[in-house]
């Protein structure tokens, strides 16, 4: 193991935090400096004298530069840059103007990447043509990592001592240090430092051009429609995050399958590989929405024929809403059960209705443009009940029928799918006061009369069984009919001869 890796490397200190007050105590590595280290003490007290005279600034790059002489293979500098520190240090409690610092090399409430342009002086002074072209062109360096300590690495770069905080090695997380030594990266220099002598650099901001030069490749290729695939790198309650190389994409829960998800970890997990369509590429942001269900086959495709208007039906109830239920007839497919097409005498409460249950019924209508089918727990007719009616219930005409919903004024009954009949109050032959709902309860199977027939209104009227029509349709039919016989002309004819007798 090599001497750099067996002692820690203070940290320098234009990386470290300003207190406004210099530490004068020697650290541990010091006082434990070798013979090496303290041959060359007087080197550094004598720098450390200069950099007294021009202040407190000066002497703090005094201890820096013998920090770096360190990662140069020269121990005697580190033990002796505390004291060339301490030299040049002002007397706490002094007061006297004190050299501000270099705004250039550290910009307050700027980004620790921030690139500060050197002066035509300083980019002279850099001992390397490579180094200043790259400067100059804001080009890339190549660094090797020689050491480390709590604020960063040390990195050679063609000859020159630099420098790369621990939070610009990495866009996340920096790994383990020991990782990174005697390794050979990419950098890009940030600051020019110690007239040249010093740099301070940045992997972070070339993996950063790395990335964005690649969200801009990636991004130019989508387009609404195309197929992408990525890797989900979060899930929320709303939906699923993927990245698409540089670019992050959203996976609605409701674009996740065919059928109903309630959250993103029913389908996905973080790390799945996924292939979804682009569905949105909204121009000012990066966030591109997607779609997995919209690779899948479209379940309505067919549906008409699969759900006929009046066929039956098997389907699981999955939710309530305030109109009625919505039955799942087919992955991906639901039907809506109203509250008016229960069966009769089946209360809203009903434990059949309850979400999972399983329901048997009849398709009522079929809408695929709109994605709606309409379901009832009554048969439905597959044709126009109505057609006919009036020479299939003929006034007078005994038929049977269920007790399908009762008010005050009457009762409905259900003589056939989508034929239901009044019987009104008045025709029950009750007495006054009577429970009509005990009478007629609700399904309850009764036999009736058909008192009138509207085929264009679509109102069928009853009445008990054995009741006389009095002035019906049927009344005034029969008396034409003995008319026609009795004169042998028809009633018209009749009457026009009743006016003309009368008017001789």
């Amino acid at each position: 193991m090599s001497e750099l890796e067996n002692s820690p490397i203070t940290p320098d200190s234009s990386d470290a935090p300003e207190t406004g007050v210099d530490t004068a105590t020697p650290t541990p590595d010091a006082a434990t400096a070798s013979p090496a280290a303290s041959a060359a003490e007087p080197q550094a007290v004598e720098a450390a004298a200069e950099a007294g005279a021009a202040g407190a600034e000066a002497a703090e790059g005094a201890a820096e530069a013998a920090t770096s002489d360190t990662v140069a293979g020269e121990p005697a500098a580190k033990a002796a840059a505390p004291r060339a520190k301490k030299a040049g240090a002002r007397p706490k409690g002094e007061k006297g103007d004190r050299k501000p610092r270099d705004k250039r090399h550290r910009p307050a409430g700027k980004s620790v990447d921030e690139f500060v342009q050197p002066t035509p002086e300083e980019l002279a002074l850099v001992p390397s043509e490579i180094v200043q072209t790259a400067i100059a062109n804001q080009a890339y360096v190549e660094g090797k990592v020689i050491g480390w300590n709590q604020g960063g690495f040390h990195v050679v770069v063609d000859g020159i001592t630099s420098f790369c905080p621990r939070s610009s090695m990495e866009l996340g997380a920096p790994k383990e240090p020991a990782q990174y030594l005697d390794q050979s990266f990419l950098f890009r220099v940030l600051r020019v430092e110690e007239k040249g002598h010093r740099l301070v650099v940045s992997h972070a901001a070339v993996l950063r051009d790395e990335r964005a030069h690649k969200t801009a490749e990636t991004r130019a290729a989508l387009t609404v429609g195309s197929t992408v695939t990525g890797k989900v790198i979060s899930l929320t309650d709303f939906g699923a995050f993927v990245d698409l190389g540089g670019i992050e994409g959203l996976i609605h829960v409701s674009e996740l399958k065919r059928t109903r998800v309630t959250h993103p970890n029913e389908v996905l997990k973080v790390g799945d590989d996924v292939t979804a369509k682009i569905i949105k590429l909204p121009k000012g942001g990066d966030r591109v929405s997607l779609s997995m269900k919209a690779l899948e086959p479209d379940p309505w495709d067919g549906i008409a024929a699969q759900f006929a208007n009046g066929s039956k039906f098997t389907g699981k109830v999955m939710r309530k809403s305030e109109f009625g239920w919505f039955v799942e007839l087919a992955p991906g497919v639901e039907g809506l059960l109203h509250v008016s097409q229960l069966a009769p005498g089946m209360k809203a409460e009903d434990p059949k209705l309850a979400p999972g249950e399983t329901l048997e019924g009849w398709v009522r209508e079929v809408e695929p443009a709109r994605r709606r089918i309409s379901l009832a727990l009554r048969e439905t007719p597959q044709g126009n009940p109505w057609d006919g009616v009036e020479s299939k219930y003929p006034e007078g005409a005994k038929v049977t029928g269920t007790v399908e919903k009762v008010e005050k004024f009457g009762a409905f009954i259900l003589l056939e799918p989508g034929l239901t009949g009044l019987l009104p109050a008045s025709e029950m032959g009750l007495p006054k006061g009577a429970n009509v709902g005990r009478t007629y309860g609700v399904g309850k199977k009764v036999t009736l009369q058909v008192a009138q027939v509207d085929g264009r209104k679509k109102r069928i009227s009853l009445t008990i069984e054995g009741k006389t029509l009095e002035g019906s349709k049927s009344d005034y039919q029969t008396f034409l009919k003995q008319s026609k016989k009795a004169t042998g002309m028809g009633a018209l004819a009749a009457a026009l001869q009743r006016i003309q007798k009368t008017a001789d």
